[in-house]
């Protein structure tokens, strides 16, 4: 038997002055305590901690230090305690503090009556590797996911290497979201667009050169030093649906795949370029009925070589566009970021409703807010950035004029 425990079965401990029950539990005044089990303090901290000794309580413990039996000098100490504070002996015969009892209970029983010491729970550890990105990898203010899932699995497939392509309307921030993820990944970011090239072979592959001191040569491109990065090159494909010719394609598609090689020319002896085991293919692609020049969908075998995934994504819900544009452009008005994304989301309404063939994208309304901060008044500036893409095309202003009133609208 402990000291602790001697005290508490021969000596009857007088706890009427050491203890408080309160609202269903009991409130350990520690000095006084520590005074009555002396050298088995430690004991006694163990199995009575003040954790649940309330702030309201508080007070108590400075003045109620008496041994009991003092009664006068109890109620004096006493005065402050509400009505409510009671000593209660077996849950069933309340007794008011300053009544003349002592409790003869031995150390068991008294063990009844401990604080009850709330367990913690371990905290689940997700040890997947979705997991730890989600634990590790914050998801960047700079750019707002209407589904957070999406950006971790993009960066999952990122340290799998498993390529990834992005479809959606322009301005929605697909080639922005592929310079966010080359910088999280801290890859070498190189972006190659389809569209600019009226020679694939050589914007892929190189061109030949020739000056009178050194006679001809070839010299790779940009893109073969990409591949050849030693570092692991984050290769953004922009726009990839803009190839009008299809050749780009048709020479990507071993670099794509498992044989993950580029061969200079067609002859059998080419030069081949082996990429590095650490470069990454991040692809963007435009389809829908307002591009032109561009095809409404891609190739089978071109898809399958994305083996990450396939992200469609579209314009973001009104609330989280409004906190892109307030985190890109801090000095907007909230109001006028408000404004400026409402506007928005009725004419992609209208676009879907296909009664305009051209939607008001996030960059036309990134345009319009720094307008705004610049000085210019809110109906002015989407005037300015939103009505050229509604052209009155041979006396037809049937879009224009809806564009036009959607605007107006704001100013009521």
């Amino acid at each position: 038997m402990t000291i602790m425990e001697k005290k508490m079965s021969e000596d009857k401990i007088h706890i009427a002055a050491t203890r408080i029950y309160r609202d269903g539990k009991w409130y350990v005044d520690e000095e006084a305590y520590k005074k009555e089990v002396g050298e088995d303090y430690k004991v006694y901290r163990e199995t009575y901690p003040d954790s649940h000794l309330k702030d309201e309580d508080k007070h108590i413990k400075k003045e109620s230090t008496m041994t009991y039996g003092d009664e006068e000098e109890l109620h004096r100490a006493t005065d402050d305690i509400p009505d409510h504070s009671i000593l209660d002996r077996d849950d069933s015969e309340p007794m008011i503090m300053g009544e003349e009892h002592t409790f003869d209970r031995k150390a068991e029983d008294m063990q009844d009556d401990s604080v009850e010491i709330p367990s913690k729970e371990e905290p689940i550890i997700d040890d997947s590797v979705m997991g730890k990105l989600k634990a590790s990898v914050d998801i960047p203010e700079e750019f707002k996911f209407a589904d957070s899932n999406t950006f971790y699995t993009m960066l999952r497939n990122i340290f799998r290497g498993k390529y990834i392509l992005v479809t959606g309307p322009s301005g929605c921030g697909k080639s922005s979201l592929g310079k966010i993820l080359a910088d999280i990944s801290s890859k070498p970011f190189h972006q190659f667009n389809f569209g600019d090239s009226m020679n694939p072979s050589a914007k892929l592959l190189g061109d030949t050169k020739y000056n009178k001191d050194d006679g001809t040569w070839f010299k790779p491109s940009r893109f073969v030093s990409a591949l050849q990065d030693d570092k692991g090159s984050f290769i953004m494909l922009d726009e990839v649906t803009r190839d009008r010719t299809g050749d780009l394609a048709n020479i990507l598609m071993p670099v794509l795949d498992g044989q993950r090689y580029l061969a200079l020319d067609e002859s059998d002896d080419s030069d081949i370029v082996t990429l590095d085991k650490g470069a990454f293919f991040y692809a963007t692609a435009n389809i829908g009925r307002e591009y032109l020049g561009a095809t409404h969908d891609l190739d089978r075998a071109w898809k399958d070589r994305f083996t990450g995934g396939i992200y469609e994504l579209e314009y973001l819900p009104q609330k989280k566009e409004q906190e892109l544009i307030q985190v890109r452009i801090p000095d907007i008005d909230e109001d006028a970021a408000r404004r400026i994304t409402e506007f928005a989301q009725k004419i992609r309404d209208l676009y879907k409703a296909e009664e305009l063939n051209v939607a008001v994208s996030t960059r036309m309304c990134l345009a319009t807010a720094e307008l705004v901060v610049d000085g210019m008044e809110l109906i002015d500036a989407l005037k300015h950035t939103c009505l050229p893409f509604y052209p009155i095309t041979a006396g037809d202003d049937t879009e224009r004029v809806k564009v036009i009133q959607a605007i107006q609208s704001l100013g009521e």
